[in-house]
């Protein structure tokens, strides 16, 4: 046993393996190294990914004037219905043709009506009256939802809206006005163009009953967005219930592009 135990107590360390050793934490070192700045890179892209407040409130602002700068001229059919008192059938219906020109506002042809022309002329008529007073030239930018209107403050995360990521920002208007609201409005996440508006007007429209909760919907037609269906609904002691509704449909844009062309 001594003999072969002699000759293990006298073996040395190979010269190489210092070398060897230092080598290994080497790579070692430089495999963390690159795993620190991977995570960090991606740590930053990540938070460059997510805008600021100001950023969504600035790219709503541009989207909101990109629109009114691009459609000279717009055709739309409205259909407006208007119930009360939760009955199935409309107290009164209307549909109307309209025509938007940038330079002028709206005209409007009405193609039917049937129903209560009490209603008719109460309810659908002073909305198409004070829809054609605001889209005066001297009078649509008071309407716009942009900061020259609203204090806007954007809401953390994403949210699913008709399809849509979307990005939820709490309205407040800086004045009281029938069409400026205290609510909501959903923006795409993409390019910052409505998807939804829910909210009160912050003044009374006088045309319904009580304060009237109003909800929008839009989708893009030929890169704008555009209402597809709006309600107000109001209660009142005196008046009951009234539940309006509005379809837009047979949208056809022109653009001063598509108009030189």
């Amino acid at each position: 046993m001594n003999k072969l135990a002699r000759p293990m107590q006298g073996m040395k360390s190979s010269p190489h393996q210092p070398a060897s050793r230092s080598k290994f934490n080497l790579a070692l070192s430089a495999v963390l190294s690159a795993i620190l700045l991977t995570v960090c890179v991606q740590s930053v892209l990540a938070a460059n990914s997510e805008p600021t407040d100001q950023q969504i409130i600035q790219g709503i602002d541009a989207a909101v004037l990109a629109r009114a700068r691009s459609i000279s001229r717009y055709t739309v059919q409205e259909h407006y219905f208007l119930y009360r008192n939760g009955e199935a059938n409309p107290a009164a219906e209307e549909t109307i043709q309209t025509v938007y020109l940038r330079a002028t506002g709206k005209e409007y042809t009405h193609l039917s009506q049937s129903g209560s022309a009490l209603w008719r002329a109460e309810v659908i008529d002073k909305i198409l009256a004070g829809e054609k007073d605001l889209n005066l030239a001297n009078h649509r930018e008071g309407a716009w939802i942009t900061s020259k209107n609203y204090e806007l403050h954007p809401e953390p995360g994403r949210v699913q809206q008709n399809g849509v990521q979307c990005i939820v920002v709490d309205l407040k208007p800086l004045r009281k006005s029938p069409h400026l609201f205290n609510g909501k409005i959903w923006v795409d996440a993409s390019d910052y163009t409505v998807v939804r508006l829910e909210g009160i007007p912050s003044q009374s429209p006088n045309v319904l009953a009580g304060q009237a909760t109003v909800s929008r919907e839009y989708i893009k037609i030929d890169g704008f967005s555009m209402a597809t269906h709006a309600q107000a609904h109001s209660h009142t002691f005196l008046f009951g219930d009234t539940l309006l509704k509005i379809d837009y449909s047979g949208y056809k844009i022109e653009t001063d592009h598509s108009a030189s062309q």
